[in-house]
């Protein structure tokens, strides 16, 4: 099955509800009306510059309910498409392949949550991005219906070295610049006030006392 990632990365197999991020949950995350999951660190998602050399990082998992439940985690192969979405491949292909969970199943506690680390074995060559994600789901309930499976998914990416360190410089230059603006219109404004002060002050002096 193929599925859409956005830039908050939500997949869910058979949808029940819409995934949403309130209270005191992760803002960053991803969730169903059972548990959620995002990256650590108050991101959206995972990227790191490719440099040859393993990189560690982590999700969070997190359980929404008053009971104990078991999360499955596994690693899927992610495709870009042209118009920016993403499709989820199969297990362990393309990036996937070179990323480790510590775990592939958690158990959490009644509203309990639980940070899963990951390591990547970036590339030493790399002429354009990669990605994979983490992909968690819920371990089945016992039930005499159908059973119904929600996925979640964070998205994992290695860009060329670089890439990373170019838009941050293109960032802290376009900060520089627009604090230099805001300084050069606080010092022309400081100065017209002056300048009006002045004039007053001037009229004022030339012009006759009445009576």
């Amino acid at each position: 099955m193929r599925s859409r990632l956005g830039w908050r990365v939500a997949v869910v197999a058979v949808v029940l509800g819409t995934a949403s991020a309130v209270g005191l949950l992760p803002a960053d995350g991803v969730q169903t009306a059972e548990f959620g999951l995002a990256a650590t660190g108050a991101r959206s998602k995972i990227v790191h510059s490719a440099t040859g050399s393993p990189v560690h990082d982590s999700v969070l998992v997190y359980n929404r309910t008053a009971r104990s439940l078991t999360i499955s985690l596994d690693v899927v192969g992610v495709t870009q498409k042209a118009d920016g979405s993403y499709s989820l491949g199969a297990s362990g292909t393309g990036l996937a392949a070179h990323i480790r969970l510590q775990s592939r199943s958690v158990t959490l506690a009644a509203r309990g949550r639980q940070t899963v680390s990951l390591t990547i074995d970036t590339p030493d060559h790399l002429s354009s991005p990669e990605y994979a994600a983490v992909t968690a789901i819920a371990g089945p309930a016992s039930s005499t219906g159908v059973a119904v499976t929600e996925r979640l998914a964070v998205l994992v990416g290695v860009t060329p070295p670089g890439a990373g360190s170019a838009a941050a410089h293109t960032s802290g230059a376009s900060h520089k610049r627009t604090v230099a603006v805001v300084v050069a219109t606080i010092l022309l404004l400081a100065l017209l006030a002056v300048l009006i002060s002045a004039f007053v002050l001037r009229r004022r002096r030339s012009t006759p006392a009445a009576g």
